[in-house]
């Protein structure tokens, strides 16, 4: 499916509603944009393997949270995922 885009001034583009549809791609969605040659590439990031991930209570998960908001960097990424801290 292809579509021609206009840029903005603000160097934006709006990526055409069929297409979002069709890649499931809604407000506030992440891509990953990398340039190939002279071609923009967009793609959505595929998923980590579930095999990758433990199953970790509550009680863990908060005392880890707790103790990474005392560094700087950590805080900004935990905003950035949509964690409050």
């Amino acid at each position: 499916m292809d579509a021609i885009v206009r840029v903005s001034s603000k160097g934006q583009i709006v990526i055409p509603k069929k297409i979002r549809k069709k890649l499931g791609i809604k407000k506030n969605s992440i891509l990953k944009m990398r340039v190939v040659g002279k071609k923009i590439v967009l793609e959505l990031p595929s998923e980590p393997p579930s095999d990758i991930f433990v199953d970790a209570g509550e009680k863990i998960v908060d005392e880890l949270i707790r103790e990474a908001k005392k560094d700087e960097k950590i805080l900004r990424l935990l905003r950035d995922l949509g964690i409050e801290a």
